[in-house]
């Protein structure tokens, strides 16, 4: 919790923080998704603001390193610090070297938080504030799990692909954003017996590449720009 008004609790966190980057780069690990933390009642300003230095004291302590780190959404559970776009935007404006920084979305996290990604009009509301909060062309990660939880319930609670709140096809703008055609998309679900096949055959199908097909289909917004 680098975001902790603890200062013993922000220092060990911002000490593994470091140590864990260190291993990315020796392994060859390109990016450590990090969820920023939590304020702990002193305000999100003040933790973002602790969040950011605590940023810049990894980079200081990692100079060349080419493993960078995601700054991932929250559900918005308790008083975490990026629940929002906006705070996550804001934390790649107050950091010092931004370019060392990126952004990974968690589906779950995101309906949970508020935001209806399972509708073309309402994933085009949250592509607009994306791109005004943060730039797509910073995801570099996205976390697909559907949601045990209701849109806006600030309740983390991760469920197999299609058998949440997402149901059979709410993943589906997400997933066939043509702007995250080169992102990783990983699944944090329960290795139940035969569900991790069946989890990605579930992707797979609301992707539209189960036979080779490519689905990829450019939001209203996007072809409007062009």
């Amino acid at each position: 919790n680098i975001a902790s008004p603890s200062r013993e609790l922000r220092e060990k966190s911002t000490e593994a923080l470091r140590v864990e980057l260190e291993r990315c780069e020796a392994l060859g690990i390109p990016s450590l998704v990090l969820h920023p933390g939590s304020h702990g009642g002193a305000g999100e300003e003040a933790g973002l603001a602790r969040a950011a230095r605590a940023l810049d004291r990894v980079h200081r302590a990692t100079r060349g390193f080419e493993a960078r780190i995601l700054l991932e959404n929250a559900a918005g559970q308790g008083a975490s610090i990026s629940s929002g776009l906006r705070s996550i935007g804001e934390l790649l404006r107050r950091a010092k070297e931004p370019e060392r920084l990126g952004v990974c979305l968690d589906t779950c996290h995101l309906l949970a938080a508020g935001y209806e990604i399972r509708t073309p009009e309402g994933y085009e509301a949250f592509s607009h504030q994306l791109e005004r909060e943060v730039g797509a062309r910073e995801v570099r990660c996205i976390h697909a799990n559907d949601s045990k939880r209701e849109l806006g319930s600030r309740v983390d609670r991760h469920e197999h692909i299609g058998r949440g709140r997402f149901g059979r096809s709410g993943l589906r703008w997400i997933v066939t954003d043509p702007r995250f055609r080169q992102v990783p998309f990983i699944s944090e679900l329960p290795p139940e017996d035969g569900m991790v096949e069946a989890n990605l055959a579930a992707l797979r199908r609301i992707a539209g590449t189960a036979r080779g097909r490519s689905p990829r289909r450019t939001p209203r917004h996007e072809r409007r720009s062009r």
